[in-house]
């Protein structure tokens, strides 16, 4: 199989946005540094029309303007799979909005697929067995290894003969217009309201369960622990794990000897950081009880028997439905879903269409049986 180019000039990268311009359909993934770096960056884009692979290296280059242009044709189809990772981070790094998708992850849950990876799928319709020795690997890092690149290229090389063959059988069975507008969805997600602004320190799982005093420890040491990974664009974790974070803030120690001895403390990280995870817990610690976080409790409805019951009939017909339609419950109506509209009590339709989040095609195809039940 021919090596796919390295696209790492602009003169390079200027020529391939060029000789791109007029394509109908193109095959996108991007490989990003997450794992390895506090800095989230794309370290490698993969394109792939119907015979060509290319991998552009954007840290080789001053700007990628031009792939925003290309992206941003509603002429073009951009055919990703999982696509929400990419378009956020496009978003994020370059303000990039893609236009026009097909997510073959989506296409594949619409058909159901029983099983969504790309691999699996790649498998499945082409017998190739893609290669996933690199999916943590530091794409930031230079040089990329050629074995690295090869790996990279298997990702969009195959994804538009994937999308033709999902394609078909969204038309087939009549779904093609429900991917349509999941697709249509997608594009907008990035750019509606803000990001997640849940404090850092919140996100570690586990954290919601501590005390407020105990909150307050955690808070102080992921502050610390942020501006060290900042400093050194190292993930988080790799400077001291989230595990450690909340056994210190549990049970907060005083002196290095104690640090010492907690598990996941290592002696590299008791030489560089020991004074400073000891201030950190002490400002933890003397935080006054006014400042201390504290979680927004969840909203609480009263028990409403009449809404339970709209519940258990809203899931019996939507489990009947799955069934019949072969397909995944949640694509009918996650249960989440259902509870809004048993609170919702849709009387036809036209209310049942204001309930946030439904679909229109869900509205339609399933919303009959669903109002039957209310």
């Amino acid at each position: 199989m021919q090596e796919a180019p390295l696209i790492a000039t602009p003169a390079a990268f200027h020529s391939l946005m060029k000789e791109l311009a007029d394509e109908p359909c193109l095959a996108l993934d991007t490989e990003a540094s997450s794992f390895h770096r506090y800095h989230e960056r794309i370290g490698l884009v993969q394109l792939s029309n119907r015979t060509n692979t290319w991998l552009v290296d954007p840290m080789a280059l001053t700007e990628v303007d031009g792939l925003g242009t290309l992206l941003g044709s509603e002429r073009m189809e951009t055919v990703i799979h999982d696509a929400d990772f990419d378009l956020r981070l496009l978003k994020r790094m370059y303000g990039f909005r893609v236009r026009n998708i097909f997510d073959t992850l989506i296409a594949a849950e619409l058909v159901n697929e029983p099983e969504l990876g790309l691999a699996s799928l790649m498998k499945k319709y082409f017998n190739i067995q893609l290669d996933k020795r690199f999916q943590k690997a530091d794409w930031c890092k230079r040089p990329l290894t050629q074995d690295m690149l090869n790996y990279a290229a298997m990702d969009t090389r195959n994804l538009i003969a994937l999308r033709e063959e999902l394609a078909a059988q969204l038309h087939a069975k009549g779904r093609w217009e429900w991917a349509m507008e999941e697709f249509g969805l997608l594009t907008e997600v990035p750019f509606q309201g803000k990001e997640d602004d849940t404090p850092g320190f919140l996100r570690i799982k586990g954290a919601k369960t501590l005390r407020p005093k105990e909150l307050a420890v955690l808070k102080e040491l992921h502050e610390w622990r942020s501006g060290v990974a900042s400093k050194l664009d190292r993930a988080a974790f790799m400077v001291l794990g989230n595990d450690v974070l909340l056994s210190l803030a549990k049970e907060p120690v005083r002196t290095t000897v104690e640090l010492a001895q907690v598990k996941g403390i290592g002696p590299s990280a008791m030489e560089k950081y020991a004074d400073d995870i000891l201030g950190a817990m002490h400002r933890g610690m003397e935080t006054p009880k006014e400042q201390w976080p504290r979680l927004e409790k969840p909203k609480r409805y009263p028990r409403e028997p009449e809404l339970e019951e709209r519940v258990k009939r809203l899931k019996e017909a939507r489990d009947k439905m799955a069934i019949a339609h072969d397909l995944r419950p949640g694509i009918i109506a996650a249960n989440q879903l259902l509870m809004d509209i048993a609170r919702a009590d849709p009387h036809d339709a036209q209310e049942l269409a204001l309930v946030p989040g439904l679909r229109s095609y869900q509205v339609k195809e399933f919303g009959p049986s669903l109002l039957a039940m209310l």
